[in-house]
């Protein structure tokens, strides 16, 4: 299974990157992990052919056990795939047509969802969707129709709320979170700031970050 044009892009930064790392990374592997999720990302990351490390990242994805696993194996390689290991790990699973991936522990964790969405209920074609999931639990759907800038199939928003995560930036994260759970209070900027809103305490709390 190879990424849609799309995801492709993603990953072409890895492809460069993944040629530097083979020649140091053999000097520095005194021993092979014996850790599985470690061992698939490992092989993920060495990886020079796009298409090869697409599949590669597909497969850790189902082999280590969470999110907060395969992020931890990720470590050992900083940089390789160009994006943060969570937006990565989220635009798999929102793009991905492997449904074995998509049902996966990581896909279904709640920063993932967060990221992502849930599946939206409309499917208009050539226009980007997101659903999303408010405070208080309900699913709405945001397009760009509604003046909700897009990046990539993530609302942009979205993607800067994970960045910080990412960069475990506390400080910031909280402060976003309080910016989005104010502007929900006010009239007609309620569902999508609420969107935001849950979506940065989810990451607040996945990251360990007091709000």
């Amino acid at each position: 299974m190879g990424f849609k044009p799309r995801a492709q892009r993603h990953l072409v930064m890895a492809a460069a990157l993944a040629a530097t790392l083979t020649g140091c990374a053999a000097e520095n592997q005194s021993a092979a992990p014996t850790d599985p999720c470690q061992r698939q990302v490992d092989a993920a990351a060495l990886a020079i052919d796009i298409d090869e490390t697409a599949q590669l990242v597909d497969l850790a994805m189902g082999v280590c056990d969470t999110l907060s696993a395969f992020q931890t194996a990720f470590s050992q390689h900083p940089g390789v795939l160009g994006f943060s290991t969570l937006e990565v790990a989220a635009r798999r699973c929102l793009d991905s047509s492997d449904t074995r991936l998509v049902n996966s522990t990581i896909c279904n964790e709640a920063p993932i969802i967060a990221l992502t969405g849930l599946p939206p209920h409309s499917n208009d074609a050539g226009e980007e969707v997101h659903t999303g999931v408010a405070l208080d639990g309900r699913a709405i759907e945001i397009t760009a129709a509604s003046g909700v800038d897009f990046l990539r199939g993530i609302p942009v928003e979205l993607i800067d709320i994970a960045d910080l995560a990412a960069q475990n930036d506390c400080a910031a994260l909280s402060a976003s979170a309080t910016r989005w759970r104010a502007e929900a209070e006010f009239e007609g900027e309620g569902d999508t700031a609420s969107i935001f809103a849950h979506a940065a305490e989810v990451l607040a709390a996945y990251q360990g970050c007091a709000l």
